[in-house]
């Protein structure tokens, strides 16, 4: 698991995390926004290790409320994130 502040963001934070599915790992990204006990948690995107392209090499913000998921193959994902801290869409790459 890694843990990653939106720049000048106290209250945005990036979570990513792997877990194993039925054979491959998974990895799946999190948004939290708030603080506790306020604290909301989205998930951003899921990419499934069954092809090895599909898997997630990085996941950065590109700004404060944009998210860049980037797979093995080096297909891009950019999420942007709303002012009151959802996401525009959610990423899933199998």
């Amino acid at each position: 698991m890694s843990t990653e502040s939106a720049p000048g963001r106290s209250d945005r934070h990036l979570v990513v995390v792997a877990r194993s599915g039925n054979l491959d790992p998974v990895w799946c990204v999190y948004l939290h926004q708030g603080n506790p006990p306020r604290e909301r948690r989205w998930t951003v995107g899921c990419f499934n290790g069954d092809d090895e392209d599909n898997s997630l090499r990085e996941t950065v913000w590109a700004a404060p409320d944009r998210i860049r998921m980037t797979t093995e193959e080096g297909m891009v994902h950019e999420v942007t994130i709303a002012p009151g801290g959802r996401p525009d869409r959610y990423v899933s790459v199998r």
